[in-house]
């Protein structure tokens, strides 16, 4: 049994691992993911960025830049009285009702939340015991034996992973983040991240990549480090755990539907006590994702035809590289009501590269494109290459890019607000039906 129970169980591994650390260099996930191109709302590599606006503010499509909630509902729980075993020991409770990855189930005086391995399929799932403060340690056993036990809530957070720390934003725990990555740090003069910077317990760069710098991440006694799980080719957070650290894998980014990712924040929010926020600010998304998805229902032409992709080579876009029917982007456009030009064979959890003549046959009479880049980019491909003008979209104008003022915001939290995304690609569809309204991270290019 693992127990993360305070800052000085990580401290008491300090002696331990120094002599084994050698001047190792931790920077051990600086490999591209090989799911998206780099482009895409992938965290690490990906797309827009601000954070959390509320649903409200969502709905409106204001794009001004987002802001960060800010606030801090985290630690405010209080402690169970020592010997009172029948207390109830969560009074907010979550459920997944939109995930396939992850569940909790409630036990007495601790929780127990369980996650698939997305870097070792073939291995058990991993489960993280939630113990609130004052209560005592379960004795464990049986598939639970070797679970990481945390006390909560947790205080000092680490995290390198942009969607979570975006779902920390969304509940209010921000302030307890004591670590970001180089790449979040790097985004200091950006709006939304300056504020989450601001919001956060002055943060130190813990390196650079999807792994942690392990001694830096040590000096700062984290009692949880967020990080994300992308599935199998990745070691990242099995590494982290392996060298004592309290890496805790959150994979919103392997969930077949939009839901379903953005309510791993419901997840995050047992480490911290702020359940009740998290229930109420995920009502809120889908509420706003369900008004976009009704507001559109029935009212696309027959056949209306669309795809998600991307076509500069330098982002791995070789001619187009679009996503299937079994992405989460490839499923919005199906609940929209659009036929997705590269469904058919196109099975990858995000997608594939097509060339010329295969992206011209599948879509050049297509109806509109989600083209997940930068405007600047974009024009710039279409004027280099005219084959790009034989597609309709692309001749026509009917496509939208992201929307460059909000990049960094919507890098974080497309996965997370994904209100905004469909809300988006239904403006961009069928733009009378959303009269004044603009896109928030998808717009046409001015």
């Amino acid at each position: 049994m693992t127990i993360i129970r305070t800052r000085l169980a990580v401290l008491a591994l300090a002696s331990v691992v120094a002599l084994a650390a050698c001047g190792g260099d931790d920077d051990d996930a600086s490999t591209t993911a090989p799911i998206a191109p780099a482009t895409d709302a992938t965290d690490g590599t990906d797309t827009p960025g601000t954070t959390a606006t509320t649903a409200a503010s969502a709905t409106t499509n204001d794009t001004s830049t987002p802001t960060p909630t800010g606030g801090s509902a985290a630690g405010e729980a209080e402690c169970i009285e020592p010997g009172d075993s029948d207390v109830d020991a969560f009074p907010h409770k979550v459920e997944p009702s939109h995930s396939e990855l992850w569940s909790i189930e409630y036990r007495g005086t601790y929780a127990v939340l369980s996650v698939p391995d997305t870097e070792f399929p073939d291995q058990p799932d991993l489960s993280y015991i939630l113990v609130p403060c004052g209560a005592e340690q379960p004795d464990l056993s049986g598939d639970l034996a070797d679970a990481q036990v945390f006390e909560v809530p947790v205080s000092r957070t680490v995290t390198n992973h942009n969607n979570g720390l975006a779902m920390l934003d969304a509940i209010g725990a921000v302030p307890t983040v004591v670590g970001m990555s180089d790449s979040q740090l790097g985004l200091a003069g950006d709006p939304y991240v300056s504020g989450l910077i601001e919001a956060a317990d002055d943060p130190q760069n813990v390196g650079e990549g999807d792994g942690v710098e392990f001694e830096v991440t040590l000096g700062l006694e984290p009692d949880i480090v967020v990080m994300a799980g992308y599935g199998p080719g990745y070691t990242n957070v099995s590494d982290t755990v392996a060298r004592g650290l309290p890496a805790v894998m959150v994979a919103n980014r392997l969930e077949p539907t939009a839901l379903g990712s953005a309510e791993w924040m419901k997840f995050l929010s047992v480490f911290y006590g702020t359940e009740a926020a998290a229930n109420d600010r995920f009502a809120g998304i889908q509420s706003a994702y369900d008004e976009a998805v009704s507001t559109v229902e029935g009212q696309l032409p027959e056949g209306y035809s669309a795809a998600y992709l991307c076509i500069e080579p330098d982002n791995g876009c070789e001619f187009m590289y679009a996503h299937g029917a079994n992405s989460l982007n490839g499923k919005i456009l199906e609940t929209l009501g659009a036929t997705n030009v590269f469904a058919e064979g196109n099975t990858a959890a995000n997608g594939q590269n097509f060339d010329y003549e295969a992206a011209l046959g599948l879509a050049a009479d297509a109806d509109f494109f989600v083209d997940y880049e930068l405007p600047e980019a974009v024009e710039a491909t279409l004027a280099s290459d005219d084959r790009f003008r034989q597609f309709a979209p692309f001749a026509e104008g009917n496509y939208i890019t992201y929307v460059e003022d909000n990049y960094a915001f919507c890098r974080f939290n497309l996965y997370v607000q994904v209100d905004i995304l469909v809300t988006d690609y239904a403006i961009g569809m069928a733009p009378d039906l959303f009269p004044g309204r603009t896109g928030t991270c998808f717009a046409k290019p001015v």
